[in-house]
């Protein structure tokens, strides 16, 4: 079942959706670095043209991404996150270069402020409490920290975009932190 693996760079966007919406992509196996390749290429076609893409087309491709992700992390499991950091920097890659659309599943910037505040390690309390004095904590805990200075960032360029979110105020608690934290 790795033949998904095959021909990855020879593969233009329409192809990447096809293998990627296969009913068996959720059965099928892959090292980490299988999955990367096959995530880094499908990612490549779509930031090739962007703006060429029918409503047809983008919803196709949001399946197929989505798809292809939740196979991957089936496969290897969520790999410190590297999946949804995947899908946070494409999205936020996405609505800088095109305008937001709610009803394109890849182009609607809520899910990225959703997913990021949902993917933090702690909350902001604990944050605010670490933070000064990360030094001299233990490796799991500077870990933590910087997680959380990752995944916030694919959402800090679409400020623009998310200012009526109803989660807005959540991601401003976090702002005023994110230059305390390693």
């Amino acid at each position: 079942m790795n033949d998904f693996f095959d021909d990855l760079d020879r593969l233009d966007l329409d192809a990447h959706v096809r293998r990627w919406s296969a009913p068996d992509v959720g059965r099928a196996g892959g090292s980490v670095n299988e999955w990367i390749a096959a995530a880094q290429q499908f990612a490549a076609r779509v930031q090739e043209d962007p703006g060429g893409l029918t409503d047809e087309q983008w919803r196709a491709t949001a399946g197929a991404w989505r798809s292809l992700l939740t196979a991957a992390e089936r496969a290897t499991g969520p790999q410190r996150g590297e999946w949804l950091m995947r899908d946070l920097w494409l999205r936020s890659w996405l609505l800088r270069t095109l305008r937001p659309r709610e009803d394109i599943p890849l182009l609607d910037p809520g899910p990225v402020l959703e997913q990021a505040l949902d993917a933090l390690p702690m909350g902001p309390e604990e944050a605010a409490e670490l933070a000064p004095r990360w030094r001299e904590l233990d490796r799991p805990r500077i870990l933590a920290l910087r997680t959380i200075r990752l995944r916030l960032a694919p959402v800090r360029v679409l400020a623009p975009y998310l200012a009526d979110h109803p989660r807005w105020g959540e991601y401003e608690t976090w702002e005023q932190l994110i230059g305390e934290l390693p």
